[in-house]
């Protein structure tokens, strides 16, 4: 039991023995809001059992909410429009922290962090996911996080000439191994990118991001600047990178025109394609391999393997050399919350070694605290687990900021133009910065450097 609560216990005891009336009239409870999954609710549940007994008298009210991500982001806000029905504590989706902290819906937390002895587990990496675009403040304590690679089929790119251990260092690497499957393995498609509207945020994060934040300068130099607050526009690692997926479309290395545009080609890429040896390589996230486990929704017994796994390298090699784009969710406070210094002590119980490590194993996601990415436990339970925690030193996150759905459709507009568009680069990146210029508002916009 920790100070506070002994404090706490002693208190409820003399004031119940004080006025005859029993002490736990006066606890308090906390009301906890999360999308419901195996998982989390896992975690709430152990972390609500860990907490009521380090804190006598005090509840938790788990609020379980089970939807669609979308679905759970309405719900939620809608909650927090009043303080009556604001939740004390959060399941927050880092890509909706900037937007909820600008509506005063989130508590920054920063100052609590500091005092807390285990805020140095965490990768700051990481941290980024649970901080503000627009103060740079935390809001979130992030549970985990993804990361993405090439994962690619290691007899086909050896068949190709490519060779089985692959490792790309330039972009121009991937066009060669990609060139070389296309000239030698006929009916075999070299790569997957998601590059049109179809696909989504998938276009936008694990197509286009992937690459913007590999050329000089990253994200900061071709989508949004954090230190002046403004979108680029005019930026030549944008348009570089539309260059890039214009040769792939161009020399046909992609899949069909038809699969591009095929909202649930995801699932037929990950489900079909890939297993049955069709596609070469495809950019994807961590948790792709959860399909093809037994239990999971295409049972793959190979999988292990038959794929490999390439970092995504910086456009010529600069900088790290790799790069990534990931997200992920955090528990947050709401600011409307009584007792706040109850509240984080909940928060850093969900938080803490034990059930970051239920979390990141249970959910198959990317460890977000140095104790937990180390664990024996942990590295045997996911066999790629390594590789991608690796990937946290050099990924990105997105500029989440409230226009950027909108700014994500753009872009999405933009890499489809490029592609099965037909357009030119120039062209579609011009109107790209045109259209950023009047969403954002010209003040809200600078011209790359």
């Amino acid at each position: 039991m920790n100070l506070r609560a002994q404090l706490k216990l002693s208190t409820l005891l003399a004031a119940g023995f004080a006025c005859g009336l029993p002490a736990l009239a006066q606890a308090e409870e906390l009301s906890v809001v999360y999308r419901e999954s195996p998982y989390v609710s896992a975690v709430m549940e152990a972390a609500k059992a860990e907490f009521e007994a380090e804190h006598p008298g005090d509840t938790i009210e788990l609020n379980a909410i089970s939807s669609s991500a979308r679905d759970y982001y309405t719900k939620v806000s809608l909650m927090n429009q009043s303080a009556s029905t604001a939740p004390d504590i959060i399941y927050e989706d880092g890509f909706q922290i900037t937007a909820d902290a600008a509506a005063g819906y989130l508590e920054p937390l920063d100052e609590r962090l500091s005092g807390w002895d285990e805020w140095g587990q965490f990768s700051q990496i990481a941290v980024q996911n649970g901080k503000s675009f627009v103060d740079g403040k935390v809001y979130g304590i992030p549970l985990g996080t993804d990361t993405q690679a090439i994962w690619y089929n290691k007899d086909l790119l050896e068949k190709a000439g490519v060779g089985a251990d692959w490792q790309p260092k330039t972009w121009q690497d991937i066009l060669d191994a990609a060139a070389k499957v296309k000239e030698n393995l006929p009916g075999v498609d070299p790569i997957n990118i998601y590059v049109t509207k179809a696909g989504n945020e998938a276009s936008t994060m694990r197509g286009l991001m992937n690459l913007i934040s590999g050329t000089p300068g990253g994200l900061s130099a071709t989508l949004f600047d954090p230190e002046t607050q403004k979108w680029i526009v005019g930026s030549k690692g944008f348009r570089d990178a539309l260059a890039f997926l214009k040769t792939a479309y161009d020399n046909g290395y992609l899949v069909s025109d038809t699969d591009l545009q095929d909202s649930s080609f995801q699932n037929v890429l990950v489900e079909q394609r890939v297993p049955e040896g069709k596609v070469a390589m495809f950019i994807d996230g961590n948790w792709i391999w959860a399909r093809w486990i037994e239990g999971g929704t295409a049972p793959w017994a190979a999988w292990n393997e038959t794929l490999g796994m390439a970092k995504i390298p910086t456009q010529n090699g600069q900088g790290n050399g790799f790069t990534s784009m990931s997200g992920g969710w955090t528990i947050a406070m709401s600011p409307n919350t009584e007792d706040k210094d109850l509240a984080f002590d909940f928060m850093t119980t969900v938080a803490n070694f034990e059930n970051s490590l239920t979390y990141a194993i249970r959910a198959g996601s990317i460890g977000v605290r140095k104790d937990v990415i180390a664990d024996e436990t942990y590295l045997e339970t996911n066999p790629t687990a390594g590789f991608f925690s690796s990937l946290v030193e050099v990924t990105n996150f997105r500029p989440a900021l409230e226009i950027y759905p909108q700014v994500s459709s753009l872009i999405q507009e933009t890499m489809e133009a490029v592609t099965v568009g037909g357009d030119s680069v120039e062209d579609a990146a011009g109107r790209f910065d045109r259209q950023l210029t009047r969403l954002a508002g010209s003040s809200n916009v600078e011209k790359a450097n």
